[in-house]
């Protein structure tokens, strides 16, 4: 009885928010685990990803680009003061956006985590289909822990529907139900060869982000080294067409699609400038810094930015990697991409041997600069890296937590993100989002909120 309602819940969840999204489910009165077939699970399936998308109405999306607002990519202007208050690294827990950061995983959770006990407990699922969705829902559920971990640090581990309240594991914790959630996807064996779907691959790739971040570098240049071997994605030629309609491109190993007919992501619309294709409200400019970050003919600063000039309103440089020239904002979320993985070899291996003339460390690095038009480096530094990172993935939601576990060059017993908040009168506190008030108020086991809040 309890898998039964289970699957109806999901439905109904899923039903109520494919109006706009038009997700091809059929209403069900009710369904039990039994009846379940290949087509009941494959449109579940949509729902888990909807919840990647999901967020119109709630500012979600801009969860996509919170990274860079944080860091040193983005910068703040106009009256969105919520946006300010992470610009400026002084984020209160009444935030709505960050409120919204916080529970809009834990809806692809849920989904998964239904989805999951359904795959399990269905026995006229096809093996093939089961083993697809297997390696997809494990992987979307460990990518929405990954979301929350990176910005909150320790929050609840769920792991099924029963109304209680939840303490938060510790941040450890979290990572480690992320690696098995991402180890388990690999395991399913799943065959899947578009990007708009997760994948083995997908899975590997962020095993190797994880792995970068908790700096146990041999797992993570391994699993980054296995994607780039699998041969099924290519550095691009042309850095600009990674980003351009019709957003397919062997970079892509993941990345969360949009169609004109599921309404905008509106990402674009706080990124963008009014006169650039798409339009937008000017909210969040490239930060000054990052513009001057780029080399001189690296093809990845007219891709990814453009120059406003006066008399225009609010001139400047403005993001345009999530630019739909149709103006129906359906673009995609950049989630992985292969550039990531040749970067993550060259970090693993750099601090392994400690030798900035280390031959792999420079192949890998350098397969990315020369295709973007610069030329190769024959020294390497860890800050070399992280510069390369920043130009390759800027407005990509990964700059925050690259400065906060770098060690910054002018003070190599703190971060870069910790020196960065410094010298704004912030502390290494402000390096995590507080847990939102609204949360703790329904739960009170997640209390004591983050130092600082």
């Amino acid at each position: 009885m309890k898998n039964k309602i289970l699957l109806i819940a999901l439905v109904t969840a899923s039903l109520m928010t494919s109006c706009k999204k038009e997700l091809d489910i059929d209403p069900t009165a009710s369904l039990s685990p039994e009846t379940v077939g290949s087509s009941d699970v494959q449109k579940l399936m949509n729902g888990v990803y909807d919840g990647l998308q999901e967020g119109n109405t709630s500012y979600f999306y801009l969860s996509y680009a919170v990274e860079d607002l944080s860091a040193d990519n983005l910068a703040y202007r106009a009256t969105f003061f919520q946006n300010g208050e992470i610009d400026n690294n002084a984020i209160l827990p009444s935030n709505v956006l960050t409120q919204r950061y916080f529970n809009a995983p834990y809806v692809v959770i849920q989904r998964a985590n239904d989805l999951l006990e359904i795959i399990n407990n269905s026995p006229d699922v096809a093996e093939t289909v089961k083993k697809s969705l297997l390696t997809q829902t494990y992987f979307l559920r460990a990518y929405a822990y990954y979301k929350l971990v990176t910005l909150f640090g320790a929050v609840p581990i769920v792991s099924n529907r029963d109304v209680v309240k939840v303490p938060r594991n510790s941040a450890d914790e979290v990572y480690a139900q992320i690696i098995a959630d991402l180890n388990a996807s690999v395991a399913a064996g799943g065959i899947i060869s578009d990007s708009k779907f997760a994948s083995i691959e997908a899975s590997k790739a962020l095993l190797a982000r994880v792995y970068l971040i908790k700096k146990d570098y041999v797992n993570a240049k391994k699993n980054a080294s296995e994607v780039i071997a699998s041969s099924k994605f290519a550095i691009a030629n042309d850095y600009n067409s990674i980003f351009a309609p019709p957003y397919v491109s062997t970079e892509h190993i993941f990345k969360v699609v949009f169609t004109s007919t599921e309404g905008t992501n509106s990402l674009s619309y706080f990124l963008q400038h009014p006169s650039m294709p798409g339009g937008g409200r000017a909210e969040l400019p490239a930060d000054a810094s990052l513009v001057a970050a780029y080399e001189t003919g690296d093809q990845r600063k007219t891709a990814s930015m453009t120059q406003v000039s006066a008399p225009l309103a609010n001139p400047g440089w403005y993001s345009k990697k999530y630019q739909d020239p149709n103006g129906a904002a359906a673009h995609p979320y950049y989630i992985l991409r292969i550039s990531e993985m040749y970067l993550i070899v060259a970090e693993s291996q750099l601090l392994t041997s400690n030798n900035p003339l280390d031959g792999a460390a420079l192949t890998a690095i350098n397969s990315v600069r020369t295709k973007r038009g610069l030329s190769a480096l024959t020294t390497l530094t860890l800050q070399d890296v992280i510069k390369e990172r920043r130009v390759e993935f800027a407005f990509e939601n990964l700059r925050w937590m690259d400065m906060r576990r770098t060690p910054s060059p002018s003070n190599p017993a703190k971060s870069m993100a910790t020196v960065f908040l410094e010298a704004k009168g912030r502390t290494i506190n402000d390096e995590l989002y507080p847990i939102p008030q609204a949360a703790i108020d329904v739960n009170d086991l997640l209390r004591p909120n983050n130092p600082g809040y």
